[in-house]
């Protein structure tokens, strides 16, 4: 799957959801998130390396069309454009150190998130969703305090981008006749192998003839987060029926 497919199939979808749709929304959104980089040869290696508690940011813009109502329930498809960043910490003991030595380090990913779903809007706001998220890398750091090279940039060592399937439920709540405060769950695993570094920056993709080298060919890398968004909307109807994206509330 190429960047040019990704950007056809977002500009098809775009054109296609709006010829049937009744009402927009559009709005700015900011992230909190939960990440994780799931490898099962590197988190094997529990001694050698232990992945920690990691956490990253985002935000950006979001739009989502919605279609006629039926029966107290709303249906729309949305889009978002948002930046932020990917973090997985690691910790445990220097890989052939005779001293025991322990380190301490961080993977730190920017990305530019694209998230194509479709909402289903329920009684009193109340919203579930699916879709998927496409993501491109924009930078990856290693860091690791006390090392001779601290930071070292290993985006040649990722994939430039991936996708992940995205589900999430939350709610929306009125601050005026139009403007709506909106907060809400997602949970994303990626089904594509975003390759990269350990948690002592070797590269997974390595097929492990060195000493002491981990021996990670044929394993996969999946990015999983749990992203908390909060963000704030402005609805725009059109079309002859009115106001049909929150028509349950007038």
């Amino acid at each position: 799957m190429s960047k040019f497919f990704i950007l056809q199939f977002i500009f098809a979808t775009i054109i296609c959801f709006d010829a049937g749709a009744q009402s927009i929304t559009i709005g700015l959104q900011g992230q909190a998130k939960s990440t994780w980089l799931i490898n099962t040869a590197v988190l094997a290696a529990s001694v050698e390396q232990e992945a920690k508690p990691s956490f990253g940011w985002g935000g950006g813009i979001t739009a989502c069309m919605f279609f006629q109502q039926q029966i107290e329930t709303y249906v729309g498809a949305g889009l978002e454009l948002n930046f932020g960043n990917f973090v997985q910490r690691y910790s445990g003991r220097v890989s052939g150190s005779l001293t025991l030595e322990n380190y301490n380090s961080k993977i730190n990913m920017l990305f530019l998130d694209i998230p194509v779903y479709a909402r289903l809007v329920l009684r009193y706001g109340t919203y579930i969703e699916a879709g998927v998220q496409f993501s491109l890398l924009t930078n990856a750091k290693y860091s690791s305090p006390g090392r001779v090279e601290n930071t070292i940039d290993v985006t040649s060592k990722y994939s430039p981008f991936y996708y992940a399937p995205l589900l999430g439920l939350g709610a929306d709540f009125e601050l005026s006749d139009d403007v709506y405060l909106l907060a809400g769950i997602r949970i994303l695993y990626g089904l594509s192998d975003l390759k990269g570094v350990d948690g002592q920056g070797n590269a997974i993709s390595a097929a492990g003839q060195i000493p002491n080298y981990p021996d990670y060919s044929g394993s996969k890398t999946h990015a999983a987060s749990v992203t908390l968004n909060i963000g704030v909307y402005y609805r725009l109807d059109y079309g002859k029926y009115g106001r049909s994206g929150k028509g349950r509330r007038r």
